[in-house]
């Protein structure tokens, strides 16, 4: 192979198709474009995985622990050939068994250098002999062998100190299923998230490009005008933008502990329900935003923001955020319309909970958006608005449809319907937490944005209770047209002098307790109780 070839890696489009090559060495700015990559969790015969310390010369992410080797294809280089190449390379180590268990994991991150990764990186398992363990000292500084359950619990408490792609990497990989059977194999009767996932993705790819050929057919293959492509493109482009894929997880477990396994056509049946839910939330997100004025979503310009700006790019007539608002509503109409195709076909008892989680969604959005206009602040009004709109949408219903799906009985509708509602708080609370006190770069919105709208949270209502003089003024401002700059800085800083940021922590902590209590004695499958356990952490101390 040329060495031109040797250093350089795969473009990618956002569909995932390939478009040219770049030098490796040039490729990683700040702002660097989709590639492709990988990435391998390597274990020896006892289960340990290998987990590795990137060396203190490395341009991004110096010093931070990550997963046992990364690298890039080459230009014509199968991914899994790449990835046993790079191990040999880099560690010493020959494979013996490489299964590729995440094929469509894709992320973006940017280091404190300004940085940024951004590729489509399949992640594998891979079985080794530690014994032929010899690092490259200028990749790797230091190495461990450590149990899987270890490694979850150390990034999920110290996610600072694992390189991104690792820490969003753990917790899909399911507990680490490779660790204790062969790794890709199945445990009779169900499926893993990750095929699970990549079932989800297959399915909608093609629906999409089903609805993109009848766009075509609507417009006669006309170009799209002001916007860069017609709305099943954007539609497209929004699906494949990354996300934590928690709902499509929570289908999974609520289906896997309710015994569900899988069984040709209920399977089929809940690939199509999850992937509707996933267009669902596409549409919450855009109308969400425009609803809420956010600029951003997931690191990226809000999708009214991009209409807006391609309006004013293309120096088209009336007025240009009135075009983006309107066509962001659009894009989302048409995802709504989407996700319900995707469920039409499915058993009756299904649409019927379906339906209703819609119409819970839309009457907590409202309530949301009369309560501001009402000054609502009161804590009855914020649970009932986080009950609606994020608990029961997040995640009781989902737990609740995978159920269903499965043939549940009554005691595990119960049970799962229960530890629904305990996450559901959980999920509401983390959220109101990270709306005040996240980091932007990690949630992709601006710190603040929640209270700087006065929206309608426990954290709100605590505030209003608790906090007097200057910061009790700057509260009752907020979300209003006398609020003034420094509103949003003064009710933080008074909210961790009352103590509500800890209050907060302690009733997540709590609720994390009951889901535990309740799951030690429910009538579910134990994979199906692990699996909701690390879906509890995970979610209960999220950063994005």
């Amino acid at each position: 192979m040329a060495p031109t070839t040797q250093d350089r890696v795969v473009l990618l489009d956002e569909a995932g198709g390939e478009t040219g090559t770049a030098a490796r060495a040039a490729v990683h700015t700040t702002d660097t474009p989709l590639h492709l990559a990988f990435s391998s969790y390597l274990v020896d015969a006892a289960g340990r995985v290998l987990i590795t310390r990137r060396s203190l010369s490395k341009v991004a992410w110096p010093g931070v622990w990550t997963n046992s080797c990364c690298g890039h294809p080459r230009p014509g280089e199968d991914v899994a050939d790449a990835a046993r190449r790079r191990i040999r390379q880099e560690l010493g180590l020959t494979v013996r068994d490489l299964r590729c268990a995440l094929p469509n994991f894709r992320y973006r991150a940017t280091d404190v250098t300004g940085i940024v990764e951004n590729e489509l990186c399949p992640v594998f398992w891979g079985r080794v002999d530690p014994a032929e363990l010899q690092p490259d000292p200028d990749e790797v500084i230091e190495h461990a062998w450590v149990e899987w359950p270890d490694l979850v619990a150390a990034v999920r408490a110290t996610p600072q100190v694992f390189s991104p792609w690792s820490v969003s990497q753990v917790p899909l990989l399911e507990g680490g299923p490779s660790l204790t059977r062969e790794p890709g194999s199945r445990s009779a009767g169900h499926r893993t998230v990750s095929e699970f996932l990549g079932d989800v993705d297959r399915l909608l790819r093609s629906e999409v490009a089903e609805l993109q050929q009848r766009w075509s057919e609507l417009t006669g293959g006309a170009p799209a005008e002001v916007l860069p492509g017609h709305l099943p493109d954007w539609l497209s482009e929004q699906l494949s933008a990354g996300g934590k894929r928690l709902r499509i997880r929570l289908v999974h477990w609520g289906h896997l502990a309710a015994g569900g396994d899988s069984e040709p056509t209920a399977y089929a049946q809940l690939v199509r329900l999850a992937s509707a839910l996933e267009v669902l939330h596409q549409f919450a997100l855009v109308h969400d935003d425009v609803m809420d004025q956010s600029a951003s979503r997931r690191g990226r310009p809000s999708a009214y923001v991009e209409a807006t700006r391609a309006h004013i790019a293309a120096a088209g007539r009336g007025g240009a955020e009135r075009f983006g608002e309107n066509l962001a509503i659009l894009l989302g109409d048409l995802a709504h319309s989407l996700a319900d195709q995707l469920v039409d076909p499915l058993p009756a008892e299904q649409r019927a909970l379906w339906y209703r989680l819609c119409t819970e969604l839309i009457a907590g959005q409202g309530a949301d958006l009369t309560g501001a206009a009402a000054g609502r602040r009161d804590r009855a009004h914020s649970e009932q608005v986080a009950r609606l709109k994020s608990s029961r949408y997040s995640v009781e219903r989902l737990l609740e449809l995978g159920a269903l799906a499965a043939g549940a009985g009554p005691a595990q509708r119960a049970a799962l319907l229960e530890c629904g509602q305990h996450l559901g708080r959980i999920f509401a609370l983390r959220d109101d937490f990270l709306g005040v006190w996240g980091d932007p770069e990690l949630t992709g919105k601006p710190a603040g944005d929640d209270l700087a709208e006065a929206k309608a949270t426990v954290i709100l209502a605590l505030a209003t209770d608790r906090l007097t003089g200057a910061a009790a003024e700057a509260l009752e401002r907020l979300g209003t047209r006398d609020q003034r700059p420094d509103d949003v800085a003064v009710v933080t800083e008074a909210l961790d002098a009352a103590g509500i940021r800890t209050e907060i922590e302690e009733m997540i902590a709590a609720e994390v307790s009951c889901c535990d209590t309740l799951l030690d004695t429910a009538p579910l499958t134990p994979a199906g109780v692990a699996g909701l356990r690390a879906e509890v952490r995970a979610i209960a101390w999220r950063d994005s």
